[in-house]
């Protein structure tokens, strides 16, 4: 019973950590004030979806805050005129699922799924934005985002093969896997790398 209560616990927390990782910038930024700020809004939002969902089992309030999550991260690589066409497509998929008679947190999960795609493809579109190696940090990052995320919709469907006790178990490590790394790379993707830090501290004293 106490490692039922205290597991969930500790997977939030590691995310608190992850959270006040964003704050960190001694050194300088990647790029400026502005994408910090944008970061650890991301990560904030971030760690009241895992609340929601880890916590208090309000899967579906969770996956609201993780859509809000993506297209923070969405605007950090992009811009806003994309964060708009992402909440669009977003929107509509939900909409035509939930027309369908798709199940409430089933259709809110294909929205998700439309949320996700565009702040993983907008991490590639950002990667010459960022020094290296942030933005190596931030696509890898994203990919352990989306890696997280195929399983916990491979861990949700219906599908009697997958609801096998020791497929799930398999599946819910697969979860935390992937998310553990990817929060950690994208919380530390603002700050500026202690490597090339040195390489500017050398162009100025060369000059």
């Amino acid at each position: 019973m106490l490692e039922d209560m205290l597991s969930p616990t500790i997977k939030v927390i590691v995310v608190a950590f992850c959270f006040l990782n964003a704050f960190i910038a001694k050194d300088g930024f990647a790029r400026d004030r502005r994408d910090q700020i944008i970061l650890i809004i991301a990560m904030g939002l971030t760690l009241a979806a895992d609340i929601f969902m880890v916590l208090l089992h309000m899967n579906i309030i969770g996956i609201i805050f993780f859509c809000i999550v993506q297209s923070v991260h969405n605007y950090r690589y992009t811009n806003l005129s994309r964060v708009i066409t992402q909440v669009i497509f977003g929107a509509v998929t939900f909409v035509v699922a939930a027309l369908t008679g798709t199940e409430l947190i089933f259709a809110l999960g294909l929205s998700y799924a439309v949320f996700l795609l565009f702040s993983v493809t907008g991490s590639f579109m950002a990667y010459n934005k960022y020094p290296s190696p942030n933005n190596l940090m931030i696509v890898l990052g994203m990919l352990a985002f989306m890696g997280c995320d195929i399983f916990v919709g491979l861990q949700n469907l219906p599908v009697a093969a997958l609801r096998e006790p020791g497929t799930q178990e398999f599946l819910q490590r697969g979860i935390w896997f992937f998310y553990f790394p990817s929060q950690a790379l994208l919380s530390s993707s603002a700050r500026k790398n202690k490597n090339y830090k040195d390489e500017d501290d050398k162009q100025l004293l060369n000059r």
